[in-house]
């Protein structure tokens, strides 16, 4: 019998795999809001214990990723979750160590017949972004055209720009997106002016804020009112700089300040974190987009706990609250 060639191979057994339906989800649907923790590295600097910030929602049979930083989809899988049963995305900004890992999402799904829908919510500019990077797909999906049924790489995809103030639903998941301050220091003639955002979760028996990136906010403070948990960010500018200097050594005195006053005010101290979890109300505060070494977490753990009563997490990539 005559052998079929490697290649067509290959692609017949790609098109079979694209035949499937989606994979089965590693853990049953939870009836509460759950909120785990995919990537906890502050980025942009990748580190080998934590992956850049990425998170996974799940209530009912609805599944939301809040950012989407680089190696989110490995994260996901090690979640038991595939790029394609995720109904939801949202972007609270567009700085990269949140947005790195779209380009994988997208065309991995497209790669692998991700026909279900998804719908991706983000600040002004995520419309845009989608699209350059369905541009950038067509050196790379000829063979994967030739054996889908459900299109091109944009075939179930929505883009919805949303700014503060935008609520709505994803399943049985009120959404609701607030402005943040991490663009304080941007001079005011910098035009489109970026939006960062922070997104409330509500349902029935549970209430969850995720901060984003921002530094302190009365917007933040308001929105986060009442929440069981609050999943919040933070920075200590003071160590995060004496590492910068270590790790990129030889820059200008003036860059390190300027970073610096970066950090001050468009991130959350370990001061600062505690403050915000006291002014919501929450039971308890996760803290995520973490760069600290292992043995200044305690100082950091103390930072919160000073200002803050309740229960303090300073989570690891794929914990689950």
């Amino acid at each position: 019998m005559r052998r079929l060639p490697q290649t067509l191979i290959a692609l017949s057994a790609c098109a079979a795999c694209a035949a499937l339906g989606p994979p089965a989800i590693g853990a049953p649907a939870p009836t509460t809001l759950t909120f785990t923790t995919l990537g906890t590295n502050s980025g942009p600097i990748p580190r080998k214990d934590r992956s850049e910030p990425a998170n996974l929602l799940r209530y009912g049979g609805q599944l939301i990723l809040a950012d989407v930083g680089d190696g989110a989809a490995e994260q996901l899988a090690k979640a038991g979750v595939g790029v394609d049963q995720v109904q939801t995305v949202l972007i609270s900004h567009l700085h990269f160590d949140h947005t790195g890992g779209l380009f994988a999402f997208l065309s991995l799904r497209y790669q692998t017949s991700g026909a279900n829908p998804v719908t991706i919510y983000g600040p002004p500019g995520t419309r845009e972004t989608v699209t350059r990077l369905f541009a950038a797909m067509e050196h790379g999906g000829h063979a994967i055209q030739t054996m889908r049924l459900g299109g091109g790489p944009d075939a179930g995809v929505k883009v919805v720009e949303i700014r503060d103030g935008t609520s709505f639903n994803a399943g049985g998941v009120k959404i609701t997106a607030v402005e943040n301050s991490h663009y304080v220091t941007l001079k005011p003639s910098v035009e489109p002016r970026p939006v960062s955002l922070s997104f409330r979760f509500d349902t029935p028996r549970r209430a969850i804020l995720y901060t984003g990136d921002t530094g302190p906010s009365p917007k933040v403070e308001h929105a986060c009112k009442g929440v069981d948990l609050l999943v919040s960010e933070m920075m200590d500018p003071a160590l995060a700089i004496a590492h910068i200097k270590v790790k990129r050594p030889g820059g200008p005195p003036a860059i390190y300040d300027l970073v610096e006053d970066h950090f001050r005010r468009e991130h959350l101290s370990p001061t600062e974190v505690g403050e915000l979890a006291t002014a919501c109300g929450a039971k308890t505060v996760v803290v995520t987009h973490n760069a600290l070494e292992r043995d200044e977490l305690n100082g950091a753990r103390k930072g919160v706990a000073a200002q803050f009563k309740g229960k303090v997490i300073l989570a690891e990539d794929l914990q689950t609250f």
